[in-house]
């Protein structure tokens, strides 16, 4: 099967493209289509410019659509060398002598009629990968009970396991016009309704002007997971974004204790970060987050003006105590929100976006810092700054170019939805500017520019793609793992944490699918900050601290504590130490597909390769009151299906036996399960250890067997105090010569030796060494 298409070509008579894959089982005929002052106007009513088109792999071809009154539509098409991906490129023109409203306009429209997509095979049950490109909710949904409510914002991508072919549609470049897909398949005619938009949402193209949409690729391919790397790939591509570094540790707290209400703020911090280093040395955590509890009154845009009775050392001190102790201060930042409690607010009005020339409420009733104290309708609403007003980017750019000075160095920038996609307004200062990405990204322009290249900028609550090159990481799901200060009305009240419930907002369920949903974006667009916050401590089940635990291993991006580090249990703290240090893989979602909403994603793949060996990290999350046993196929694994494979469960500490064709994998209710799968040996090998999720590949720096010598050494390493071990698989045959120091059991199924090392690690790392002899 080839992933290459066949044909491109374009039909001057209908006024439709129609793509045709290699093998003939996918075809897409589409025409363009645009809203101009309010009418819809159809390519296949305008009048085609040229002979047609007809491309091959890696030829581009120009066709012009006039749908009349001067309003032209180009295309530029591209057919790849390899011949699997269309580049599709459209530039609208306005050559009549008056402004045009443009509203939705679409480089590819199938409708019932006009045009249509067909796919070989399909059996009427695929699915569809709703990724909004924002910090919210997304699903893989059956196609034909997709929530039409969500929002396809980037990427429109159908899989249908049926067919083994996955349709995918991606705008790679997103930074000026909000793009969406609109479709509608039914499980008896398929996909009958496909658009890709570029949603102007009434912006003017002036008289003689023009102005490209944003350029769209079209693929079809064998691999469901293929067209998704190939994207970011391409966005990549488009806009190089500088991917941070490393991958951060942090602390916030909030989960445990009420530093508003409670406990001193500045206090709490200071304990905390006393703690860490006490309590987690050698784990690399370098900022600590200071939430809305800086600010005085907690009001947004007050942001300059100091909290002195919840900091009463002012900022200089803060900066100092934590420099003391090698951390760097991060702060929240809802920066494009403004309160009307503020005694400035009038002096902003005009710099603030607009309905009809009045001020738009962007959130009624904000509940936090001092206005949680207040009764509901004395909460103050938030108004949105307008990023094109010369006084809202100055009162940006001076903001965080003091932050700058003050020596803040982190920022969680929230609520980036302020600006778009929380409210509707139709009036702002420079209305050339697209509303949308356009119109946020000149906001976030001001605030990289004045933070500085060596500021780690996190986005949350709003869009996330459209952040590229202005964020070293985003939220790709909301708050996991948050607490709540004890503020009444709110529904964590009275308490300050939520447990016991999977589906919660701020729980694993929403943390892990939206991790599975966006894991082809981590380390490419920016860091994904899936885990958002690590919790674990009591009273938090320990099988639901094994999940945190197990999301965090899996996911690649940044950890952000959230327990009180000075009080955590030190059954707890073990947990922590075992994401640390942080490795930047993120896991792939191996049934993605197979699990369609209300279903979950719940088998994570992390392959791991290190200079002495290889091995496969499995996870199995399991949210369901019941038992769950499955299979996990090793071919799904990219492994050979007739090999063997040993199999070492970490948070069970059990040698599970050797898999061959699938991996059998049973998880209780409420829990995960980490596999670690390697290929077997016939000689004594590493199973696993205790000591990091990923089972070997920061923690034993070497590992090698001497045949000669019959002997398994190798180097281990974990920071000053900590003890761990490794386990080892030996043959039947062998019995060890140096049993001194270790723990020696027989499997009964298999009569292999498994034996466990352990290390009390100090400055220096651990030599270790375990000979062998045979058996008579």
């Amino acid at each position: 099967m080839s992933d290459a298409w066949k044909s491109i070509s374009f039909d001057t008579g209908s006024g439709l493209f129609e793509l045709v894959s290699e093998d003939g089982a996918v075809t897409l005929s589409f025409t363009g289509c645009i809203e101009a002052d309010g009418r819809r106007l159809s390519g296949t009513d305008a009048a085609a410019g040229g002979d047609g088109l007809s491309l091959s792999a890696g030829e581009s071809g120009h066709v012009e659509l006039a749908f009349g009154a001067g309003l032209v539509m180009g295309y530029d098409l591209a057919l790849s060398a390899d011949g699997e991906t269309l580049v599709v490129d459209c530039e609208l023109r306005n050559g009549s002598d008056a402004a045009v409203s443009l509203g939705k306009c679409c480089p590819v429209c199938v409708l019932p009629g006009v045009g249509g997509a067909t796919i070989s095979g399909d059996d009427g049950q695929a699915v569809v990968l709703q990724s909004s490109g924002r910090s919210a909710l997304s699903h893989v949904y059956r196609a034909a009970d997709a929530d039409h409510n969500a929002e396809h914002n980037v990427i429109f991508h159908l899989v249908s396991s049926a067919a083994s072919r996955a349709l995918h549609l991606g705008f790679v470049t997103f930074d000026r016009i909000p793009t969406c897909f609109i479709f509608d398949y039914d499980r008896a005619g398929g996909l009958t309704h496909l658009e890709a938009v570029c949603d102007f949402d009434g912006w003017e193209l002036r008289a003689g002007a023009s102005i490209r949409l944003e350029t769209l690729t079209i693929e079809a391919r064998e691999d469901s997971h293929a067209s998704l790397h190939r994207w970011a790939e391409r966005v990549v591509t488009c806009y190089q974004p500088e991917v941070w570094p490393k991958i951060p540790g942090s602390w916030l707290g909030w989960a445990w204790v009420d530093a508003f209400n409670v406990e001193n703020y500045e206090q709490t911090v200071l304990r905390n970060c006393d703690a860490i280093r006490r309590r987690l040395p050698g784990c690399d955590i370098e900022y600590v987050w200071v939430s809305i509890g800086n600010i005085e009154g907690g009001h947004p845009g007050n942001w300059l003006e100091w909290n002195t009775e919840s900091f009463p050392g002012g900022h200089e001190y803060l900066v100092e105590e934590l420099a003391k102790r090698d951390f760097k201060l991060g702060l929240w930042c809802g920066a494009f929100w403004f309160s009307d409690h503020l005694a400035s607010f009038e002096q902003m009005r005009d710099a603030l976006l607009k309905v009809d020339g009045e001020p738009a409420v962007s959130r009624a009733g904000w509940a936090y810092g001092e206005a949680g104290l207040l009764p509901p309708a004395q909460r103050p609403n938030l108004y949105s700054l307008d990023p094109t007003h010369p006084k809202a980017r100055e009162f940006l750019r001076n903001v965080f170019t003091t932050y700058r000075e003050w020596g803040v160095r982190y920022y969680m920038l929230d609520f980036l939805y302020a600006v778009w996609g929380c409210m509707e307004f139709n009036d702002y200062h420079d209305m050339s500017v697209i509303k949308g990405p356009q119109l946020l990204r000149k906001g976030l322009e001001v605030i990289t520019e004045a933070s500085g290249p060596d500021t780690y900028r996190l986005s949350s609550t709003g869009p996330t793609i459209h952040c590229i090159k202005h964020m070293a990481a985003c939220r790709i799901g909301n708050d996991y793992g948050e607490g709540r200060a004890l503020t009444p009305n709110s529904y964590f009240y009275p308490a300050t944490f939520v447990v016991n419930s999977a589906e919660f907002w701020t729980s694993h369920k929403p943390a892990s699918t939206n991790m599975a949903c966006s894991y082809f974006t981590h380390n490419k667009l920016f860091i994904n900050d899936s885990g958002n916050v690590m919790t674990v401590d009591k009273p938090i089940p320990m099988s639901e601290a094994q999940i945190t635990a197990t999301i965090f291993g899996l996911s690649g991006g940044p950890v952000m504590l959230g327990d009180d580090i000075d009080r955590i249990s030190e059954e707890r703290l073990s947990l922590i130490r075992k994401v640390f240090p942080r490795t930047s893989e993120i896991a792939t979602p191996v049934d993605l597909f197979d699990s369609p909403y209300p279903g979950y994603p719940r088998v994570f793949h992390l392959p791991v390769k290190t200079n002495w060996g290889n091995w496969e990290v499995v996870g199995i999350l399991n949210y369901d009151a019941e038992m769950y046993s499955g299979e996990v196929e090793l071919r799904q694994l990219g492994l050979e299906p007739d090999g063997e494979y040993i199999v070492w469960e970490f948070w069970n500490e059990q040698y599970v036996g050797v898999a061959s064709g699938g991996l059998q994998v049973v998880v209780p209710p409420r829990s995960a399960r980490l596999y670690r799968v390697c290929r077997m040996a016939d000689h004594p090998q590493v199973l696993g250890t205790d000591m990091h999720v990923v089972q070997g590949q920061v923690e034993l720096a070497d590992v090698t067997w001497d045949v000669s010598a019959m002997t398994l050494s190798g180097l281990a390493r974990r920071p000053s105090g900590e003890v761990g071990n490794v386990f080892v698989r030996a043959p039947k045959g062998l019995f060890v010569r140096n049993p001194e120091g270790l723990w020696i059991a027989k499997d009964a199924r298999e009569q292999c030796l498994i034996i466990g090392r352990r290390f009390h690690f100090g400055s220096d790392a651990e030599e270790w060494a375990i000979e062998f002899g045979l058996l008579e």
